[in-house]
């Protein structure tokens, strides 16, 4: 083979191997624009919705059972006794529209219940009561309890409560009684707030209320007695009476219907709000 014949054949070697590197180059690792991506799509996360065994949503009656709503069931229906009936509260708030019927959004929702359960507990051993809460904006969206329930004997007489919620605490009293010493349960929870106020700068509301059975200005006598008796007993245990303020309304500020014996129950009351100090 001449000289010349073979620079020839080594110059298409050599070109065609540089041609083989280059192309090799050019996919998988000198252009950017030849280089596959995978496109990876974001999953979103989840959101769930906080349910409860019976769940309302804002301004409407309806009521929703979920898991956990057969056992509420089947504990009440267990608890029923000879000579006791079922009270059922239904909770509202106080923007929400009463439906047309009812007096209340609270009395509403438990008649909801009771036809829920009627297959259960005849409808003669369910009484009905509402009690009305302060607006939250939280339960605007979504889902929230509302309903209460309580087995009482038929006999029991009416005792003095304290209910303590997350803003205020409420003492109810039974109907028509006449304010001379408090209650033990009564006079554990102030001797508690008390001792609070000493080791704070907190200021306390005191409001008294009552139902509107009777004349509207005895009514209003009695919630002042009423709230006078509770800043007396808090005086007694050290709170000065310049850290808390008194009033008291009588009917005119109702959280129950006054139409059922249980919901005049709860508008026998003195409630009490712990304040920031100014």
């Amino acid at each position: 083979m001449s000289t010349f014949m073979k620079w020839l054949v080594m110059l298409l070697i050599w070109l065609a191997f540089s041609l083989a590197t280059f192309r090799m180059c050019v996919k998988e690792a000198c252009c950017d624009e030849c280089v596959q991506t995978e496109a990876v799509t974001a999953v979103p996360a989840e959101t769930s919705v906080q349910r409860y065994p019976i769940d309302f949503q804002w301004n409407d009656a309806q009521a929703y059972t979920n898991a956990g709503f057969a056992a509420i069931r089947d504990r009440l229906v267990a608890e029923m006794g000879d000579n006791n009936s079922l009270v059922i509260t239904g909770k509202y708030f106080t923007s929400e529209k009463a439906p047309d019927g009812f007096s209340s959004m609270g009395l509403a929702r438990a008649t909801q219940l009771r036809d829920m359960l009627a297959p259960y507990i005849s409808p003669d051993r369910i009484k009905l009561a509402d009690l009305r809460l302060d607006d939250t904006e939280s339960v605007k969206t979504g889902y929230f309890e509302a309903v209460d329930f309580e087995w009482r004997a038929n006999d029991a007489k009416e005792t003095t409560e304290v209910i303590e919620l997350a803003n205020k605490v409420i003492i109810r009293f039974p109907y028509s009684s006449a304010v001379k010493e408090a209650d033990p349960t009564v006079d554990e929870y102030l001797d508690k707030l008390a001792k609070r106020l000493q080791q704070t700068t907190e200021r306390i509301k005191i409001t008294g209320h009552t139902d509107d059975r009777g004349p509207e200005a005895g009514n209003l006598k009695l919630s002042e007695r009423r709230a006078r008796f509770i800043r007396d007993v808090l005086v007694k245990k050290g709170v000065a009476t310049d850290r808390m303020d008194i009033e008291w309304k009588g009917e005119s500020d109702p959280t129950s219907s006054n139409d059922t014996e249980e919901g005049r129950h709860n508008n026998r009351r003195v409630e009490l709000q712990v304040l920031k100090a100014n």
